[in-house]
């Protein structure tokens, strides 16, 4: 019996081997077989290479082929013998030269377009680890979201993942820009005067990282965090300066993406529809700012006239400051300076004056005269105003100065001395 048992555990123990020993032998085969497919892709690429785009693309992907399969050299020496790993890239890589002095290249030029297509490539790979993680915390926020956060410790996490995905949001807008300027830079700046092979080249470059689609996602993603609760005045803050930016950069790249795609009936739809976009994602910021602002006056009771544009923000805060100057209400002294300290300290310095009002004034929505009159009438409003029982104050202050001169004589008196009359 225990003889049987051996045999049986010899026999099993001979089946594992086996078993791994093929499994081992077909995953050599597929590495093997997939390092010669994307060799021979580099290869036919080579033979129909017409631009210095094309040849760039090329070396890095002959780059990236090498780093990747370089782990494997002693596989492949034996799998592509007599040549070995080492022979195949100088064979491709003279091809590529020999391609390139045929089309009239400068070498100079090929080099200076592979690293910013390598550029472009790690760029990409930001881009989409950047968007996953914001898809994963805009998941997260929303379940949140539907548990009625009272919870202290869930308003600390909405909170947490907020900041997050502000930082994340505004990283990626920034990656997909550079990006795409990284593309443009490899092709001649007057799109107008390429050629259609030249210009197909460099659809190809756009299409190939989703351009359109990564700009479009971002938009989308600024709107739906638009949407999550619990945002503070910085973060409404961020999301307009945010917005102001992306337009921007998109007012230099959509006519640049119009003309490389007026052929492209689709395409040039999404041009578009990134426009229209654009657009309602400003009015939404600029309406958050609004709300964000009659929310601040009316959370401390100031009796602010609502306002929903620039120009009713301006002379509706105005308003409000020249009755507090001209003391409209005819207000106490005490109860005029609790209404200063209180706008001074928890709305106008900390808020509105370190965060609103320069965002306001670079996105051009006030001028410097009227940043300069609002604080000016803020100031104005400090003088009209001293703080209560003020000479009650003052003459407690003197009575505490008499008594310490009186102490201090008294203990510099000598001793033994009589008092003088």
């Amino acid at each position: 019996m225990k003889r049987i048992r051996i045999s049986f555990i010899q026999l099993l123990a001979g089946v594992l081997f086996v078993t791994l020993a093929a499994a081992q032998e077909q995953s050599d085969y597929e590495v093997t077989q997939s390092f010669q497919t994307k060799y021979k892709e580099l290869m036919q690429a080579i033979e129909k290479a017409q631009t210095v785009q094309d040849c760039a693309s090329i070396t890095v992907g002959i780059d990236d082929l090498e780093k990747e399969y370089r782990p494997n050299k002693t596989l492949l020496d034996k799998a592509l013998y007599p040549d070995d790993f080492d022979k195949e890239f100088i064979n491709v890589r003279g091809r590529l030269a020999y391609a390139q002095n045929v089309l009239g290249l400068v070498q100079e030029q090929v080099t200076r377009i592979a690293a910013l297509e390598a550029q472009v490539n790690d760029l990409s790979v930001q881009v989409e680890k950047l968007t996953n993680e914001n898809s994963s915390i805009l998941k997260e926020l929303q379940t949140l979201r539907t548990q009625h956060a009272q919870d202290r410790s869930l308003l600390d996490s909405m909170k947490t993942l907020i900041a997050q995905l502000r930082t994340n949001i505004k990283r990626r807008d920034q990656v997909i820009f550079s990006m795409v300027d990284s593309i443009f830079t490899q092709f001649d700046k007057d799109i107008t005067q390429l050629k259609d092979v030249t210009k197909k080249s460099l659809t190809s470059h756009l299409e190939k990282n989703n351009a359109l689609a990564n700009i479009k996602r971002a938009v989308s993603d600024n709107l739906t965090f638009l949407d999550a609760t619990a945002l503070s005045d910085q973060d409404i803050a961020s999301i307009v300066s945010e917005q102001k930016k992306f337009a921007s950069n998109w007012k230099g790249l959509g006519p640049k993406l119009a003309s490389i795609y007026v052929a492209y009936k689709e395409r040039a739809k999404e041009v578009a529809e990134i426009d229209t976009m654009i657009a309602y994602w400003g009015k939404k910021a600029d309406d958050a700012m609004w709300r964000s602002l009659n929310r601040l006056f009316q959370a401390h009771n100031f009796a602010v006239q609502q306002f929903s544009s620039e120009t009713e923000f301006y002379d509706n805060v105005s308003a409000f400051l020249d009755n507090q100057i001209n003391n409209t209400a005819k207000e106490t002294k005490a109860a005029r300076y609790n209404a200063y300290t209180t706008f001074a300290d928890s709305i106008w310095t900390p808020v509105v004056a370190k965060t609103w009002l320069p965002l306001m004034h670079d996105s051009a929505k006030l001028t410097d005269a009227q940043v300069a009159d609002l604080n000016g009438k803020v100031a104005s409003w400090q003088s009209t105003i001293s703080p209560p029982r003020t000479w009650w104050y003052i003459g407690l202050a003197a009575v505490m100065l008499i008594l310490l001169i009186v102490m201090y004589w008294r203990i510099r008196r000598p001793k033994g001395l009589p008092p003088q009359d």
